[in-house]
């Protein structure tokens, strides 16, 4: 082991909203995104709500209703490739109590164990890779967490009872360590600097927070010597485009990883047209839906260009997406059935125009 002088470097901004509804966290995590980065997005697990402000910013929309920590990784890997500057996840507190949070997986673990710290044992890694992400990804990080009112015992006349001491996060206890600013967001959207490793905003409060703010964390972030890159990103920045496949079924002994599972298909009829057949299922012009399963996305630009195309289950022929948004969203349906609206570009080439769910 060997000590070295210690450098300031160059870094992404690691920040969280927290405050109670109405109090403005996603509309002032837009504005300062707008200062950050000039390609910003949104991870929207709350009903599409963010968009409610497309007409005062310019962002790509990716709406989670599986809140499964895994996909949140997964968009912020997919922001990352796409080359977005800054990724707002809208809210994280839905990684910890939304559809597949934390929370709901444990119940499903301590259903099926008698002892519940086991269940907890079981959740662990997947909360650390998430926590892992949100620290080492090469993007500016915006999230917003929801509050709950916070109690601690506290002994009078010899007994103890709860008492009210403020508000918390809607997440694992301790996530705001995790971050370089902690803000918290009052009802007449005053920002109240918390926690912050940036000196210029130990606790300051600014009422209807926008440029001024995002000025002192962009002089924090740019002062320093360039980050060295780690040798594993030294590759992946050498390496041929990879290809995103989507996970196998998992064993009925761990549903807990179905989440990203491709739906378990029904063995074909013996009387069934040959496989290659399905590779025809596309028309040859004009504007045409196809339900399947989306099996895995490929870059195919060169040159440092961006080309995606997704690709259906026994389906060779790959369909263009050049939309940001889309491809975000079909990272999250990776395995899944879907439905694609296409249309004949050029002989030969299918560009995408929307992607869903078929329920």
């Amino acid at each position: 082991m060997v000590f070295q002088k210690a450098t300031k470097e160059k870094a992404k901004l690691r920040m969280a909203l927290t405050g109670p509804s109405g109090s403005g966290k996603t509309y002032t995590a837009l504005t300062l995104a707008q200062y950050l980065g000039k390609k910003v997005c949104v991870v929207d697990t709350e009903g599409n709500s963010a968009s409610k402000y497309a007409n005062l910013f310019d962002f790509c929309t990716l709406s989670l209703t599986d809140c499964h920590p895994n996909n949140f990784i997964k968009a912020i890997d997919a922001a990352v490739a796409e080359g977005f500057d800054v990724i707002i996840l809208d809210s994280l507190s839905h990684a910890w109590n939304g559809k597949n949070g934390l929370l709901e997986l444990a119940d499903r673990e301590k259903m099926k164990l008698t002892n519940q710290f086991q269940a907890w044992a079981k959740m662990a890694p997947i909360q650390n890779a998430l926590t892992n992400k949100l620290l080492t990804a090469p993007i500016h990080i915006l999230t917003t967490l929801r509050v709950k009112t916070a109690y601690d015992m506290q002994e009078e006349n010899g007994k103890k009872r709860p008492v009210k001491i403020g508000l918390a996060p809607v997440q694992k206890e301790g996530i705001e360590y995790e971050f370089d600013v902690l803000a918290e967001m009052t009802p007449e959207n005053t920002m109240i600097i918390s926690k912050t490793r940036c000196p210029e905003l130990n606790g300051q409060i600014f009422n209807k927070p926008g440029k001024e703010v995002a000025d002192i964390l962009n002089g924090w972030l740019n002062d320093g010597a360039e980050p060295v890159k780690t040798e594993a990103e030294q590759k992946t920045e050498t390496a041929p485009a990879q290809t995103v496949t989507a996970a196998q079924p998992a064993p009925k002994k761990e549903p807990l990883t179905q989440q990203t599972a491709a739906p378990k298909q029904a063995a074909p009829a013996k009387e069934a047209a040959p496989a290659q057949a399905a590779e025809n299922v596309f028309p040859e012009k004009g504007v045409f839906e196809h339900t399947g399963v989306l099996a895995h996305i490929e870059n195919k630009g060169t040159n440092g260009a961006n080309k995606w195309e997704l690709f259906l289950k026994d389906v060779k022929t790959g369909l263009v997406t050049f939309s940001q948004a889309m491809n975000l969203q079909a990272v999250a349906l990776l395995g899944k059935a879907v439905k694609i609206k296409a249309v004949v570009n050029n002989p030969g080439q299918y560009v995408l125009l929307q992607i869903s769910p078929v329920n």
